[in-house]
């Protein structure tokens, strides 16, 4: 209440408020409002007509005055009004009430106050809350002014089932969740991918109200497993991965996912060796190189975790086998002679790669395309016939060892007596020889001369024996 003046001296006015009641649903106050007026000498009454204003919360209200309301040193109540007043979100309010007077007889200026209501307790809210990940115990800050009845609630992928339900009290605080394994799983199993949206909510009021925020939620300890690896060689030899030889076939055995999560893809590298795909198998390319090879193994699920083994795989270094072939005419003795030899003697000389398991296990010896021996060793001289001197005779050896790996070697063993022969050059002649140098006649045969020796159409001497005697002196 406030009391003012007016333009007669002796007349007075209040200005009168009372909040009659409030509604905690509706969030609004009820508030009178009235004026009186009074004259502050004795004996005296003034009367007219005119009008009462109040201003209340910004809205003007109005009454009008007859000469039958008159005015005496006891107050007379010109107008009252009950007016419906909404409240602040956080249920709180101040008002402004003024009013004023237009009469035939005075009048006054808009005088008025302001006037807080009472705070009406609403909602219990969260205040603060952060992000977290799936092993960690959340919190949050709440406020709750009306000291209403709580309940919480984590509730992933909003809209979607409630977990580790908890209830709490006090008007204001700090509330952390212990949440036990059970929950955490259920958690973790309810967010698809590795981050996810988690509603951390609020009931109060016997669940009249709901406060919530929304964080983001990040799963950090559920990497996928698997059993381990199966490790075979495609093409070994005996129990060896062999180089040039062999491959390796990996199957990824066992492999899942937890809480949900699925296996999306597989991963294995090592050496220079590398498969990535939806496939549990991998099969390399023929080895190549020899040593200890190190391969990593991974699985990854639908989240994006990882889990890995190594595992070693050795190969045996492997050469192919070897072999240098020399042949030539000979006598039946073996004896070399090119020129008269009716028998070839081949030598062949050849090596293995000495690893567990390999030897030569096939070889042989071709003349002319017809097996001539498989009991030859390496170094020695074998020696067959019998073999014309006017044609070529081809001579092929091969060696084959236990891993499979075959080399094979041909030569010609060109014609022994040549009686005449014109060399592809055909610039020169050969007489029981090749020529080898052209412009040249080249002889091979014994030269037994019955005619006379002519060198540019001129006689030479012919060459005699001449007997020589030693004389002591």
């Amino acid at each position: 209440m406030a009391t003012y003046g007016t333009t007669n001296k002796y007349i007075n006015y209040s200005v009168n408020s009372q909040e009659l009641s409030y509604d905690i649903n509706s969030n609004t106050s009820v508030v009178r409002v009235w004026i009186d007026v009074w004259r502050t000498n004795t004996g005296y009454t003034t009367y007219g007509s005119g009008t009462v204003y109040a201003r209340i919360n910004g809205t003007v209200y109005s009454a009008g005055i007859t000469s039958s309301q008159k005015i005496t040193s006891s107050a007379i109540r010109l107008g009252t009004w009950e007016v419906t007043i909404g409240h602040e979100a956080n249920g709180s309010k101040t008002i402004s009430i003024s009013g004023w007077i237009s009469h035939s007889r005075f009048s006054s200026s808009e005088n008025g106050y302001q006037h807080r209501l009472t705070d009406i307790p609403r909602q219990a809210n969260i205040t603060d809350c952060s992000d977290f990940t799936d092993v960690d115990n959340p919190s949050f800050k709440y406020s709750n002014p009306g000291n209403w009845n709580m309940e919480c609630w984590l509730e992933p992928n909003p809209n979607g089932d409630h977990y580790a339900v908890r209830t709490l009290s006090g008007t204001s605080g700090t509330f952390t969740w212990d949440l036990t394994d059970e929950e955490r799983d259920q958690l973790r199993t309810a967010c698809k991918g590795k981050t996810c949206t988690i509603r951390v909510g609020l009931y109060s009021n016997n669940k009249t109200w709901a406060s919530y925020q929304d964080k983001k939620y990040t799963i950090v300890n559920a990497p996928p497993s698997f059993t381990g690896v199966t490790v075979q060689a495609v093409n070994p030899f005996g129990s060896l991965y062999l180089q040039s030889k062999s491959s390796i076939k990996f199957t990824v055995n066992g492999a899942q996912g937890i809480y949900g999560s699925t296996i999306e893809s597989y991963s294995i590298k090592g050496g220079d060796y590398s498969y990535s795909g939806k496939e549990n198998t991998y099969t390399t390319g023929v080895l190549n190189k020899a040593g200890n090879i190190e391969f990593t193994v991974t699985v990854t699920d639908s989240r994006g975790f990882t889990a890995s083994k190594t595992v070693n795989v050795t190969v045996t270094e492997y050469t192919y086998p070897t072999l240098k072939l020399e042949a030539y005419r000979c006598t039946s003795a073996g004896v070399k002679d090119i020129a008269k030899g009716t028998y070839i003697a081949v030598k062949s000389t050849f090596t293995y790669c000495a690893i567990t398991g390999n030897s030569i296990k096939n070889k042989y010896i071709k003349i002319n395309g017809t097996s001539k021996s498989t009991a030859f060793n390496s170094g020695s001289i074998a020696v067959f016939g019998t073999y014309a001197l006017n044609q070529t005779h081809d001579v092929e050896v091969s060696v084959t060892d236990a891993v499979g790996n075959s080399i094979k070697v041909q030569t010609e063993i060109t014609i022994g007596k040549i009686p005449l022969v014109i060399p592809i050059h055909k610039n020169g002649l050969g007489a029981g020889r090749f020529c080898t140098v052209e412009g040249q006649f080249q002889v091979g045969f014994d030269l037994n001369l019955f005619g006379g020796f002519m060198i540019n159409d001129q006689e030479q001497p012919v060459f005699e024996l001449v007997e020589t005697i030693d004389v002591e002196i």
